[in-house]
This record gives structure tokens, C-alpha cells and sequence, in this order.
């Protein structure tokens, strides 16, 4: 009869060659789905900087008062215009209307606290001009999957916002506000991750930086872009 064979167990190098295996097809992932990430992150930016352009020469083109709409909540982007005068305030809608309940409480708040008889607020309808495939943009244009806003600042919200909907203006004369629009991907918290579009104010043009930038400081020639209590 003949002996039964013992199982051979793993050599010492056999083990090695395995884990160093492992290592690399694990460290290929995560940098690859990091460049996924960052790929998205950079398409993200560029439709924002598209979306601003658009905005911008249609101001001009229509001579009317166009905004966009970051929606830091739904992660999306949409483009909104309105045929009314347009008084600009420092407040979260920047003088207009409100359009979601959250906006509609804080006007009735100040409201009860400003007494006497207020200035109509402008109304703002969504357009489908985007400039992009789809026909209709009016619905917003998303971010991307797993990229979030981070925060948004204007001119006429120096402060900035995290949630809810922050608006950037744009006026037929051929100006805008000076803004800072953070986009990251989600979950991510540290500051170096992500990156910054700023706008110019006079020219409407867009410089991306990486990483959480704010605002360019005001100039000191009375070319602000903070356009406090003039109509448009």
C-alpha cells in the first residue's frame, strides 16, 4: 500500500509573491477609481465654467437679467431668467423671489421683523439654454455621479452657502458677481481635495484652482460687483 501524499503548504516566497500580488491589484484600484473621481470632479468644473459663459453672453444677448441656479443640495446646476427689475440685496436670493419653501420661511421672517410696505421682489423662470445635447435643460444640469458642491459664495453672500440654493447673477451690461463655487467629490472633507471655480466680475471669466478657494477680495477702484439697491 502505498503512502498517502501530505499536503504541501505555502513557501515563505510563494507567500511573499502572493501578498506583493494582492498589494498591487489593491493599489490599482484605488488609484484608478481616483482618477475616476478626479475625471469627474474636472467635468463637473468645466460644465459649471460653460454653464457661466452661456449665462453671461445671454444676459447681453436677451437684456435681461440672468442667474444660475447651484443647487448645493441636489448637485445640479440650472439657468433661470427674469423680464422684471431686478433690485439686488444681500440676502440669500439676492433681492428676487423666493422659490423653495426654505426661501419662502425666511421671507416671512423678515417680513414680521421689516414693517412697512415692501418692494416687489422678481420673479424668475427656468430657460433651456444650457447649450448642451439635451433639449431641455430647464429641468438642471447634474454635476455628475459622486460630485457634490461644497460651498458657494457671491458677491451678494460674501459669507457663503452649504446647502440649500445659491444664485449668481448676471446683468445685460456685461457683468456678473464676483464668485467662488467649491465643488468635491462626496464625502470627501479635507480642503486640498476638489476644486474652485473663481469669476471675474467684468469679464465673467472662470479660473479653476484646486483645492477650496475663496473669493478674489474687492477692488478699490468702485469696480465691485456688489450691486446693493440698483435696479437692473
Amino acid at each position: 500500500m502505498r503512502p498517502t501524499a501530505r499536503p504541501r503548504g505555502f513557501t515563505l516566497i510563494e507567500l511573499m509573491v502572493t501578498i506583493a500580488v494582492i498589494a498591487a491589484v489593491t493599489a490599482g484600484v484605488v488609484l484608478g477609481s481616483g482618477a475616476v473621481m478626479q475625471s469627474r470632479v474636472r467635468g463637473a468644473s468645466s460644465m459649471i465654467a460653460g454653464a457661466i459663459r452661456i449665462a453671461f453672453t445671454r444676459a447681453s444677448a436677451t437684456s435681461r437679467v440672468n442667474r444660475l441656479v447651484l443647487d448645493l443640495d441636489g448637485s445640479k446646476v440650472l439657468l433661470e431668467e427674469s423680464n422684471d427689475t431686478v433690485l439686488m440685496r444681500n440676502d440669500v436670493m439676492g433681492g428676487s423671489e423666493a422659490s423653495t419653501p426654505e426661501e419662502r420661511d425666511a421671507l416671512e421672517q423678515a417680513a414680521r421683523i421689516l414693517k412697512g410696505p415692501q418692494i416687489p421682489r422678481p420673479r424668475f423662470a427656468a430657460v433651456k439654454a444650457l447649450g448642451f445635447d439635451d433639449p431641455d435643460t430647464s429641468g438642471g444640469r447634474p454635476l455628475g455621479k459622486g460630485v457634490k458642491f461644497r460651498k458657494v459664495e457671491t458677491g451678494h453672500l460674501p459669507d457663503g452657502q452649504t446647502s440649500g440654493r445659491a444664485y449668481l447673477y448676471f446683468w445685460p451690461g456685461g457683468q456678473t458677481e464676483r464668485a467662488a463655487i467649491q465643488i468635491a467629490p462626496e464625502g470627501s472633507t479635507e480642503s486640498d481635495i476638489g476644486m474652485t471655480l473663481v469669476v471675474s466680475p467684468l469679464t465673467g471669466r472662470v479660473r479653476i484652482e484646486r483645492g477650496a478657494k475663496s473669493m478674489d477680495p474687492l477692488r478699490d477702484d468702485g469696480t465691485a460687483s456688489e450691486r446693493e439697491e440698483r435696479p437692473f
